[in-house]
């Protein structure tokens, strides 16, 4: 039981990245003293802005449904039925941005160790190696 918790664990936390790459821009970073890209100076790229995608409120809304969909997945230990959901969102629709981001939730849940325990072991001793070669106090 508990290799799978951490499977679902490491899923979860790989398609948390992905929340963060399909999410829009947040209004903090127009504050930070940077302007903001308008669609105006955005150019060729108008559909990409530092690095997000630049969805539609019914393109967000589907990312929303789809993301808590995927959650509830993860909490009820079915991670593994996770890539037939983002199969079956490719087959529905022809929508280019819920096209990349189905691809890339579909490209990490097949990117799941197939041995938690070993990689855990292996994060644990990187993180440890890393942890001994900081200077102290900085």
């Amino acid at each position: 039981m508990h290799t799978q918790t951490f499977s679902s664990m490491t899923l979860a936390l790989a398609l948390s990245a992905g929340v963060l790459l399909t999410a829009p821009a947040a209004p903090a970073l127009a504050q930070s003293g940077q302007p903001a890209a308008s669609a105006d100076t955005a150019g060729a790229h108008a559909h990409r802005r530092h690095g997000r995608f630049k969805a539609t409120p019914e393109e967000r809304a589907v990312l929303a449904d789809l993301h808590a969909l995927t959650r509830v997945y993860l909490q009820s230990n079915r991670a593994s039925e996770l890539p037939a959901l983002y199969r079956s969102v490719l087959a529905k629709t022809d929508n280019e941005t819920i096209r990349k981001v189905a691809n890339r939730m579909l490209e990490r849940a097949g990117q799941a160790p197939q041995n938690p325990d070993q990689e855990i072991a292996r994060l644990t001793r990187q993180l440890n190696d890393g942890l001994a070669g900081l200077p102290a106090g900085g």
